[in-house]
């Protein structure tokens, strides 16, 4: 007892050491709490130290608007950190109440979504904790679906805010003595305006472009610290140690490559091949890696494109060669160029080489120009084609879906999530990278095209996206569209875009009346319930029902948000509206007599593997999955209350 009575006790104890302790303690118990004990404790609780470690330690992320890594480095008091910490939590609690009555009502869903889309990502920390809720939670699908797609949203817009900047640098006047790299680079950085592809399938994992970056920071400094001698080498010296590091690293490259394995939707993606553990990547993706890595180790390098296969051009500093010798006078204006092969090879490429491959192909002359470095648009557009050659031959692959769903999976079960994201990140690709004021007539009507085919994917697919279209679809129409393109001088060319947007918000607003059995009439007879598993009795494939009608299946033409695909025609028979296990549409209709309900009691395992794989997509109309009943928990009361 006398020992315990030595002790001092808080109040006795150095600002300080309080200080220290309070680092221990949770910010919401030292705002509520101690802050409130005494006026010495109210003055230690605010200390700027104190809550900017609050800061940095319970979130993670933040918006770009707070540039929180610079204030991080900047002297403490220069920034009111009790005022930001404030501000997170409020913006937490407003994103929580969001996604609350986002799960609860489909009425003002994508409404909220935007609301929450506004927070940046501000709002990823709370939408990350709702797409890994236990399963325990009531609307645990729900919960984790809503969540996901409005993260999904945050990081498309982050993807497509990354390409907006080749539309500002294209708008610009560039000078004639502006260094190669800001030409070529086109306003973005190489990794990034990649790792914007990447981030149309993020969803909840790992792999932003900013851990891109730093993925590839790393690997720099691997290398830096793995050439004791490197400041001594030349720029050849460097760049061929590069290659064959990388090579022994099996960093680049693929492993034994088919012609089936080639087209996995993972090698074209950067952030996939550096975080994987055998790095995986398309010759494209090779190059850019082996160039952004050396651009860290000061090696002037960039992708080249060539016809069929991608290499990386290393060139020499200006007035030197590539081999540290000063250029004579009348040279040295020009610099010399190397090639390598980061995909398959870990050696110089000879230019006798390049030369014969391009015989090969038929190409005898233009070859200088061929050479030259490929600016980054240009490397978007080209990985855009490689996303939708990997699309189109899970499309058209007549082999079974257990031997397809390797192509599109990038972690294990999430390949029908990926379907679509996939060729629209293409379709935005396309469109973004257009200077916006092109003058080719050719040029706007492609443009133009892919604008018609994006309105329909997101119309059908992604109508939380109404924002972005707003955003860049636009202005970009009105500036692409002339008045002599116009069907009315007074009307903006934009307007059927906007129209649409404005249907789309209007059907969102609007409660949709119930479909109940006891409104049918007496020789009606629906059978089978939302949220039942199925057998398709002729073509044996899996799905879930998600909604029926009695009235022919052009009841469901009228949808705003699911345009009819084909002509219907009306029927006594009921149909359903199904999500099938086949492409994770949840666009088919199905008549009744081809349905054939499975029982199944029992966990999550006891379902096919083709349902197990829409788990994270039946969130947009169940809660959860019921084991004693053998349903999924329907989320559609506002449309099938008995149901």
């Amino acid at each position: 007892m006398a020992y315990m009575s030595s002790l001092p006790s808080l109040p006795s104890l150095p600002d300080e050491i309080v200080h220290q302790i309070l680092l221990y303690v949770p910010p919401e118990e030292t705002l509520s709490n101690v802050a409130l004990t005494s006026r010495r404790f109210h003055r230690v609780a605010q200390e700027p130290l104190l809550w900017r470690s609050y800061c940095e330690d319970t979130f993670k992320y933040w918006d770009a608007s707070h540039h929180f890594k610079e204030r991080l480095r900047a002297n403490a008091h220069r920034t009111n950190w009790k005022r930001l910490f404030l501000l997170r939590r409020k913006g937490n609690a407003d994103i929580a109440r969001l996604v609350d009555g986002i799960v609860a009502s489909r009425v003002f869903r994508l409404q909220k979504m935007e609301q929450i889309c506004r927070y940046g990502y501000d709002a990823k920390d709370y939408l990350l904790s709702q797409c890994r809720i236990p399963d325990s939670v009531d609307d645990v699908l729900a919960r984790r679906y809503y969540s996901c797609s409005v993260l999904d949203s945050i990081h498309r817009s982050l993807a497509i805010e990354e390409w907006a900047k080749y539309q500002k640098y294209a708008a610009r006047r560039i000078a004639e003595n502006t260094p190669n790299s800001e030409q070529l680079n086109c306003g973005m950085r190489l990794e990034r305006a990649l790792g914007a592809f990447d981030m149309f399938m993020l969803h909840d994992n790992e792999g932003d472009m900013d851990e891109i970056t730093e993925l590839l920071d790393d690997i720099a400094a691997r290398f830096r610290n793995s050439q004791t001698n490197l400041d001594q080498m030349t720029t050849r010296q460097k760049a061929i140690a590069l290659a064959r590091w990388l090579h022994s690293n099996n960093m680049t490259g693929l492993n034994d490559p088919t012609e089936q394995t080639y087209r996995y939707l993972r090698n074209c993606l950067i952030g996939r091949a550096l975080r994987d553990e055998h790095h995986p990547s398309l010759p494209i993706i090779s190059a850019a890696i082996y160039s952004a890595i050396a651009s860290r180790l000061g090696i002037e390098a960039y992708p080249c494109a060539l016809p069929s296969h991608v290499h990386a051009t290393v060139l020499s500093p200006p007035d030197m060669s590539l081999d540290g010798h000063p250029l004579p006078e009348e040279e040295s204006q020009r610099q010399e160029s190397m090639f390598l092969d980061p995909y398959g090879s870990d050696e110089e490429v000879p230019l006798d080489y390049i030369y014969n491959f391009l015989s090969r192909l038929g190409t005898h002359t233009a070859h200088e120009s061929l050479l030259q470095p490929t600016a980054t648009d240009l490397i978007v557009m080209r990985t855009a084609q490689n996303i939708r050659a990997s699309f189109s031959s899970f499309r058209t692959n007549e082999r079974p879906l257990s031997q397809l769903i390797p192509m599109i999976e990038l972690n294990r079960g999430d390949w029908a999530r990926n379907l679509q994201p996939a060729l629209y990140s293409m379709l935005w690709a396309s469109i973004m990278m257009i200077p916006l004021l092109s003058e080719n007539d050719e040029v706007r009507w492609d443009w133009q095209q892919d604008v018609r085919d994006l309105r329909a994917y997101f119309y059908e697919h992604f109508p939380e996206d109404s924002w972005l279209v707003e955003k860049y679809v636009c202005p970009m129409y009105d500036s692409f569209a002339g008045p002599s393109r116009r069907q009315n001088n007074w009307e903006l060319p934009s307007k059927r875009v906007r129209d649409q947007i404005r249907d789309i918000r209007l059907a969102d607003a609007t409660p949709k009346p119930p479909r109940r059995r006891k409104d049918l009439a007496p020789d009606v007879q629906v059978k089978y319930r939302v949220g039942q598993v199925f057998r398709h009795k002729r073509y044996d494939y899996h799905g879930l029902i998600l909604g029926w009608t009695a009235e022919g299946v052009s009841a469901w033409d009228h949808n705003p948000l699911l345009p009819a695909q084909r002509p219907w025609s009306n029927t006594s028979q009921p149909f359903y509206r199904c999500m099938v296990g086949t492409d994770g549409s949840d666009h088919h209709v199905i008549a009744e007599e081809n349905i054939e309900v499975l029982e199944l009691y029992g966990g999550p395992e006891v379902l096919p593997s083709e349902i197990k794989d829409l788990m994270p997509m039946a969130g947009k109309f169940f809660k959860r999955w019921d084991s004693e009943k053998g349903v999924f928990i329907s989320n559609l009361k506002e449309l099938f209350p008995e149901d």
